[in-house]
């Protein structure tokens, strides 16, 4: 989700930076609210069942590895 962003912003970034992962936009900010976001930066990462595996704020995250462990690692887990 992005907060404070336009859609076009986000589309040219993601042109840009592909990612291997569905982006949403929310464009009435439920979902900020349902995550009670506190600030732009904060990540969410859901895995394949929607159970919360990581959630982070600021620009020093380890996003990598948050999705390597909602998607797994390749190693069989």
């Amino acid at each position: 989700m992005a907060v404070n962003e336009s859609q076009n912003s986000v589309r040219r970034h993601l042109t840009q930076h592909p990612m291997p992962f569905t982006f949403l936009w929310d464009a009435d900010g439920a979902a900020v609210r349902a995550f009670q976001a506190p600030s732009t930066s904060y990540i969410v990462v859901l895995d394949a069942n929607g159970k919360v595996v990581y959630t982070g704020v600021g620009e020093d995250q380890d996003v990598e590895g948050a999705v390597k462990k909602a998607v797994g690692d390749g190693k069989g887990r």
